[in-house]
């Protein structure tokens, strides 16, 4: 009997064990805490996000290239497990300085080959595609695509915002990468010529200018409000991305990846399917041709 009532406490304490592991699995691993740094803009929604997970998250936030160059000059306090970006520019050049360690394979799985560096180093975990916006007085839109921005017909109809940013930086390279550096420069020139306005400074003053009638073409992010503006979806398809690394320098690397894994986990951007001709890191790659590119066409 005292064997049986022995055995029945241990039974007893294993199914008690069990029933707290469970329930801790059901709860915030608050003892991985995971310090991420992340563009301004993107906070809110982050924190939203971020509230489902199982980490303890440490946010800094401000300006994306700011805080890539303190993740690569390691002059982040504190150190940075995660880096996310607002953009590929600076996620490839995180990743091509040696700032950012692999992701794990099994994290890539859900991610086309496009829309990840090659060794690893860093992913989308959100896009947006460039489109190009047009007035309601646009008319026929059939025949409209990046090229045709560029035709003696479109002048004076054509906004854009500013070279300077990282949407149209990126939009220029793969241009430069699809089409070679002299035909994307005429392109490009073309563009220019077409101008009723000098280049906004944001893409916000872009959508309004469309929006008040100023012109009548303008080539923006599908993440932003258009309000009553019509979209034409090109042909190739250019995305801009939200990117993810981990850093090389990281205090908690496992953890970061845990976070990064589940963040992927959730990315499934099944629309893209066979849309894209280029890796998204040739916006990177190609960064400073396109920016000579502009400044030799007048694109300020």
């Amino acid at each position: 009997m005292r064997y049986r009532g022995l055995l029945s406490v241990i039974v007893a304490m294993v199914v008690l064990v069990a029933a707290c592991d469970a329930k801790r699995d059901e709860q915030p691993d608050y003892r991985e805490p995971v310090v991420v740094y992340a563009p301004a803009e993107f906070e809110e929604r982050l924190i939203a996000w971020f509230a489902d997970s199982r980490f303890a998250v440490t946010m800094v936030t401000g300006d994306s290239a700011s805080l890539t160059d303190k993740v690569i000059n390691k002059q982040d306090s504190p150190r940075a497990d995660v880096l996310l970006t607002s953009n590929v520019l600076d996620i490839w050049r995180a990743g091509d300085e040696g700032s950012l360690r692999p992701i794990e394979r099994g994290a890539l799985e859900g991610v086309p080959a496009v829309l990840k560096d090659p060794d690893n180093a860093w992913a989308a975990y959100g896009h947006h595609r460039l489109i190009i916006a047009a007035a309601q007085t646009a008319g026929d839109l059939r025949k409209v695509d990046y090229r045709d921005l560029g035709g003696a017909e479109m002048a004076g109809k054509l906004c854009l915002s500013s070279s300077r940013l990282p949407i149209n930086q990126m939009l220029v390279a793969m241009l430069v990468e699809e089409l070679g550096v002299k035909p994307a420069e005429r392109l490009v020139r073309g563009w220019v010529h077409n101008l009723a306005r000098a280049p906004y400074a944001s893409q916000d003053e872009l959508i309004e200018a469309l929006q008040r009638g100023d012109c009548t073409f303008g080539i923006v992010s599908a993440r932003d409000d258009l309000g009553p503006l019509r979209v034409v979806l090109t042909s190739p398809t250019y995305v801009a991305i939200d990117g993810v690394g981990i850093s090389r320098h990281a205090q908690h690397p496992d953890a970061g990846q845990r976070l990064v894994g589940w963040m992927l986990s959730t990315y499934r951007p099944d629309e893209l399917h066979g849309s894209l001709v280029s890796n998204v890191g040739i916006g990177g790659w190609r960064a400073e041709d396109a920016r000579l590119l502009a400044e030799r066409a007048g694109y300020r």
